[in-house]
């Protein structure tokens, strides 16, 4: 059986590896589009700030898998089961994965092509920064407040350099966190020096440096980063017959419209169990399961997979934030408990953990991402659960016998 992986990130690696011990006499081939062997993407902010070593970032290729390198993929030929790249190689599969992961948004604005211009997603990326710094520090102008743009702007922060966000809405990460989870980010921000400009774009970038705001704003800088966020890696599929909204469509078994053909990580979209429809959610432990579950359906043993949960955790500017679910919601089961650096919040609905927001607070991520998978009942428990002196065992107890 020749099974074929397009992509190296945690889906395709976990693929891979499961793939070679569930049927050790297949051939399994990996297409990465990327000149490098696999890394952590989720760890590039650190290698930017200085405090991670390049060759600490790669991980490993699981043992007899042919890892092909600098294959970025073209076209698949569904029909014929071919695949062809952009050096004008052809590969042939029995079984596909496509785990093509993510790629940044860059909107077509006047400048935004100069050197000095960059998004963040790889690699090279990243030496692209490192290279036009030069050690040298200055002002770096952030489009967007969302996760990469925060984790950006920190490790730049942490190299010296003056940071600007720019951001749309009325305020930073205004998909995960409520107005008053917000503000309380936004004051650390101000603490650390980070300028912020609320519902603002930029316009235009000038030669020197020069970009101009909607607002008519016009500030000078030694970087641009866009980090307006990630799109699945689909555009190639375009005439492959495979069936793509947002991302890639499956089903519980991973399987695309195409029999043979699975899709697993950032490009697909999968059921998010709290919001109970089927959306991309660009998560390493989720496209990890998805990979695994992909493998198993691949060797014809069957694994349903049956979503996952939004969720972000990072940690910016000295700030922990934990978000999982609904945690922006609105309504009449709502706890909260804040002050100057933190912020929690729970929401329920008739009972049910529906989502939190933590800042200030992860120790009891795995905790809380349990009970909002369980799906059951936390009255008795909401006021605990919200000060984090919460007794799991107790609760556990309680869900087995419900």
């Amino acid at each position: 059986m020749k099974y074929v992986i397009i992509g190296a990130g945690p889906a395709g690696l976990n693929a891979a590896a499961t793939l070679r011990h569930v049927d050790p006499g297949g051939v399994v081939t990996i297409l990465s589009g990327e000149g490098t062997p696999p890394y952590a993407k989720m760890v590039l902010p650190y290698l930017l700030a200085g405090v991670m070593e390049e060759k600490n970032l790669y991980l490993p290729i699981p043992e007899g898998v042919n890892f092909r390198m600098g294959r970025k993929v073209n076209r698949i030929n569904t029909k014929q089961q071919i695949i062809e790249t952009g050096n004008g190689e052809t590969v042939e599969y029995d079984k596909l994965l496509v785990a093509t992961g993510g790629v940044p948004e860059r909107p077509p604005i006047e400048g935004s092509d100069y050197p000095f211009v960059l998004t963040i997603r790889d690699l090279p990326d990243v030496q692209r920064i490192q290279r036009l710094l030069g050690g040298k520090t200055g002002h770096a102008v952030i489009a967007g407040a969302g996760p990469v743009s925060m984790e950006t702007g920190d490790a730049l922060h942490r190299l010296g350099m003056k940071i600007t966000l720019i951001v749309t809405s009325n305020r930073v990460f205004s998909t995960m966190l409520d107005v008053q989870a917000a503000a309380v980010v936004e004051d650390r921000l101000r603490q650390q020096g980070v300028n912020v400009l609320k519902c603002e774009d930029i316009i235009r970038i000038g030669a020197e440096g020069k970009v101009t705001l909607s607002s008519g704003t016009a500030l000078d800088c030694d970087l641009v980063i866009f980090g307006k966020g990630v799109n699945p890696c689909v555009a190639f599929l375009a005439d492959s017959g495979l069936a793509v909204r947002r991302g890639l469509i499956v089903n519980e078994y991973l399987e695309t419209n195409i029999p043979g053909i699975f899709g697993a990580g950032d490009a697909v979209e999968t059921m998010d169990l709290v919001a109970g429809e089927r959306k991309v959610n660009a998560l390493w432990p989720a496209a990890v399961e998805q990979g695994r579950a992909a493998a198993l359906n691949m060797t014809g043993i069957p694994a349903i997979y049956e979503g996952s949960l939004s969720r972000n955790i990072l940690r910016v500017f000295g700030l922990s934030i934990l978000v999982a679910g609904n945690g922006r919601a609105d309504g009449p089961e709502i706890k909260v408990s804040s002050g100057p650096d933190f912020y929690h919040k729970i929401v329920m609905d008739r009972g049910v953990l529906k989502g939190f927001i933590f800042i200030g607070d992860m120790s009891h991520e795995g905790l809380y991402r349990d009970i909002l998978q369980r799906r059951t009942d936390i009255t008795p428990f909401a006021d605990a659960l919200l000060k984090g002196s919460f007794a799991y065992p107790r609760f556990l107890r309680r869900a087995m016998r419900m």
